[in-house]
């Protein structure tokens, strides 16, 4: 068995990636970033087992290229999580669109023509709107997406193109739709990567943060091992009844978070943004228990204690 992780130099790739080496999978990674990120790498998967990985530049559409390396390495899984992230789809919507679903179309494309086990890919749980546009306080798995954002709209799409590629070929996909993803070797760039920078790093440094919610914000914790863990479970899933899950950590306010890191780091200086975000970090995860076993491991006190530590300890 052997697997194409694209986006595989990134944040969750990277701990995808360990993961499916524990578990002696053969891996190659496909990525744009790759030797920007071989330290971080290294760090994550180690030294002796990211040896065993073999590494691919590449650009998410060049179909051509994505279609030989598969070829070339006898891949039977895809786990696609190369994207262009949430800021920069806003600042470039064209660009998003290309990266974030023609890029996504290539691997379903390339599933359907080598005829693949397995997709999963990396969607995004802003497919949903806010609070207000639901009747339950947690969101259904099945609920109607109102994406607010080009990287929500491109993450629905995408999600619609499974099910698609599904119903007239049969490919076998999942895709997961993550909330704010927190850790150590967090990528610059994802909202989720400022909020650990000001909230968990920069106290960690003795520094003031500047939290970018007012507080009263409820997100939806997910510690990257756990994000990871829930990766290559779907991967070992065959034709799961739900097409994308939501999955998720703890749940609770920014207001909460910051009291953690003050009772982990006391006198830690941190300030919030006086702008709220109206959106909602409670969605409901049954569907993802029952159908892949999945269910968060990682509190957010021991989360954000593991960044402090790697922090300090660097």
């Amino acid at each position: 068995m052997r697997y194409l992780v694209t986006g595989g130099a990134g944040f969750i790739g990277a701990y995808v990636t360990r993961l499916l080496v524990q578990g002696k999978k053969e891996v190659v990674i496909y990525d744009y970033d790759i030797d920007p990120r071989r330290e971080i790498l290294e760090k994550i998967i180690g030294k002796e087992q990211i040896a065993s990985v073999r590494m691919i530049r590449g650009d998410i559409t060049d179909l051509t290229h994505l279609i030989r390396t598969a070829q070339e390495f006898h891949i039977t899984k895809i786990v696609h999580l190369a994207a262009l992230l949430s800021r920069a789809s806003s600042e470039n919507p064209s660009l998003a669109v290309r990266t974030n679903c023609d890029g996504t179309a290539n691997i379903f494309e390339i599933a359907r023509i080598l005829r693949l086990e397995k997709v999963v890919y990396a969607s995004s749980n802003t497919v949903f709107g806010t609070a207000d546009m639901y009747e339950k306080e947690y969101i259904p798995n099945d609920a109607p997406h109102y994406p607010l954002s080009v990287y929500g709209a491109c993450k629905s799409f995408n999600e619609r193109l499974a099910g698609y590629y599904f119903s007239e070929y049969g490919v076998d996909s999942v895709g997961l739709r993550f909330p704010v993803v927190y850790g150590v070797g967090h990528r610059e760039g994802a909202a989720s990567s400022i909020l650990t920078e000001e909230l968990m790093v920069k106290p960690a440094l003795r520094k003031p943060g500047k939290v970018p919610y007012s507080g009263n914000e409820i997100l939806n914790w997910l510690y990257v091992e756990d994000a990871a863990r829930g990766v290559v479970m779907a991967s070992q899933k065959t034709r799961t009844k739900t097409r994308a899950f939501n999955i998720g950590g703890e749940i609770c306010t920014v207001a909460a978070a910051v009291e953690v890191v003050k009772k982990l780091i006391p006198g830690a200086d941190l300030t919030f943004s006086p702008k709220q975000i109206e959106f909602t970090g409670k969605f409901e995860t049954a569907r993802i228990r029952e159908e892949i076993g999945y269910q968060p491991q990682w509190t957010l006190e021991r989360g954000i204690k593991q960044v402090i530590d790697a922090v300090r300890n660097r």
